[in-house]
């Protein structure tokens, strides 16, 4: 075990002298300084485990000290004086330090503060390791892939994730919204506190205002006694509103509320609840196009939208198809039957060629069944769904045309297949095709497009 790094900072050359013969003794490395500047250089050039300070010194005190170490490093520090006072002993414990002794002090009572200091140290330093790992398990690398795309999300959430900024994350159903938002919520400063999720859709909405804010005795039928509601729940850390696309208008309200003012009460309370969030937000619907038709708050939707996180659908990303296919083998085989060199090279051009409507999802749902369908560990192209083997492309000019397509007849396809696939997003697909957003309106109108 490396020795532990000792900085004292002391104008008492004979104090000093004192402490390094005494600290070297019990197998510490000390370094020192005479006054408060010259320890802080001194601290800038090395590095140390525990600074020892004394409370009077030149140029810069102890107090002085305290402050400027505390604003690169949470290093524990130690005071000590022979001039010790109440005031100055509570404001160097609120400034940061961690024990405050009064000299002359005892060799053993020293010694003490000092290895209790290092234990938090070292406590601290293994909870630091230990975030960065749940971080690393349960962040970016759950969420598969090289490709460009994929990649651009991944750098994305991890400089989002720093902020406390809410966040709609926007994609077809599949795609792996979920994993993002919980990704953001291991990478965050809230990464030890409450993570907790609710799928909108997925409630009747009669009951959902119940689910998100809780309710107290009494206040509708069934109400037997009180309920705290999800966002309670998640106090502290991060609440993820999955489908948020699917809540009533009046319910939107209360979000918002939440948001804004951090306060939510619940349903037939009188009195709100202070509530601290990191609100996180999904939608696999285009909420522009249900603004226009009055279904959900624009300015709930310019709250959420603060920052925009779109996950591609995989038929976007099919460089990792057969990464992700790889992925999920290894999950689904328990028995360690399945070995993906011996993937049948047949089974994943097809694979690669399949539109994927249900994006990830679908892609893991398919390896499940190839695995139970392949006991013995050979799969076989035949064991794939019958619509995904029997790909039908569809031809809007067909091959049997005596005459060479208009530019109509061209454009008119080349938008259809924009729009499908981009699962139907106008948005997404008038930036592709390099037009506004209602140009391609009324190119839709013009051809008739579905």
């Amino acid at each position: 075990m490396m020795p532990k790094n000792i900085l004292i900072a002391d104008d008492e050359k004979n104090m000093i002298e004192t402490l390094k013969i005494m600290l070297g003794n019990e197998g510490f490395q000390v370094e020192s300084a005479m006054n408060g500047v010259e320890a802080l250089e001194t601290f800038k050039a090395g590095s140390f485990d525990l600074v020892l300070t004394d409370l009077k010194m030149p140029k810069l005190n102890g107090i002085g000290l305290i402050e400027a170490i505390t604003e690169i490093s949470d290093v524990p520090i130690i005071i000590m004086t022979a001039y010790a006072t109440k005031n100055e002993a509570i404001k160097a414990l609120n400034l940061g330090a961690l024990f405050f002794i009064e000299k002359p002090f005892k060799k053993l009572e020293l010694l003490n503060f000092i290895n209790r200091s290092l234990k938090t140290e070292d406590l601290i330093k293994e909870n630091r390791e230990l975030k960065a790992n749940i971080a690393q398990t349960s962040g970016l690398d759950k969420i598969i892939g090289t490709s460009n795309k994929i990649s651009g999300v991944k750098e994305l959430i991890k400089k989002v994730a720093k902020t406390e900024s809410t966040v709609l994350i926007t994609g077809e159903s599949g795609t792996g919204k979920e994993m993002v938002s919980r990704a953001l919520h291991n990478l965050s400063p809230r990464a030890d506190k409450p993570f907790v999720a609710i799928n909108c859709g997925a409630i009747p909405t009669e009951l959902l205002e119940s689910e998100l804010f809780g309710h107290v005795k009494g206040s509708f039928t069934g109400a037997v006694k009180d309920k705290i509601g999800l966002m309670e729940m998640a106090d502290g850390g991060t609440f993820f509103l999955d489908e948020v696309g699917n809540t009533e208008p009046t319910t939107q309200i209360k979000i918002l509320r939440a948001i804004q003012e951090r306060e939510i009460m619940r349903v037939g309370d009188q009195a709100g609840r202070n509530i601290d969030i990191r609100l996180i937000a999904a939608t696999n619907e285009n909420l522009e196009e249900s603004m226009k038709r009055g279904e959900f708050r624009k300015d709930l939707y310019y709250r959420l939208n603060v920052i925009d996180i779109y996950i591609p659908p995989l038929r976007e990303r099919r460089d990792d198809i057969e990464l992700l296919f790889n992925h999920f083998l290894s999950r689904k085989d328990v028995n360690g039957s399945f070995s993906s060199d011996k993937i049948p090279a047949d089974l994943m051009d097809v694979l690669m060629n399949y539109g994927w409507p249900g994006n990830i999802r679908e892609l893991e749902n398919v390896v499940e069944r190839l695995v139970a369908l392949s006991p013995d560990g050979k799969i076989n192209i035949n064991f794939l769904p019958d619509h995904i083997r029997h790909q039908k492309k569809p031809q809007l000019i067909s091959d049997d045309q005596n005459s060479i397509p208009s530019m109509d007849e061209i454009e008119k396809a080349y938008i259809h297949w924009i729009l499908t696939q981009h699962g139907g997003q106008k948005q997404k697909a008038a930036e592709i095709l390099g037009i506004g957003r209602s140009t391609l309106d009324r190119k839709i109108e013009k051809y008739g497009i579905n």
